[in-house]
């Protein structure tokens, strides 16, 4: 009986390591894809300030435009 005991014990032993190694790597994991998840949020942050920026910039020409071309062809219109 005392060999049967050990060699549950050892069995058991055993088991509790690998569940232990296999918590250690997920945990590791999950620690690696939490700082990757964070470095693209601070890329896409970036990104979606230089894109409103870009936007910004954009509708302010574009605006700019509109208001030259409405003062054209109000002119325009007196000629007529």
């Amino acid at each position: 009986m005392d060999r049967l005991e050990k060699e549950l014990q050892s069995y058991a032993r055993a088991k509790h390591q690998k569940h232990d190694a296999f918590m250690k790597a997920f945990d590791a994991w999950g620690k690696e894809m939490e700082m990757t998840l964070n470095k693209l949020e601070k890329i896409n942050g970036a990104l979606f300030q230089q894109f409103q920026a870009n936007m910004s910039d954009a509708e302010a020409f574009f605006a700019k435009k509109e208001k030259q071309f409405a003062r054209m062809f109000r002119q325009g219109g007196e000629f007529l």
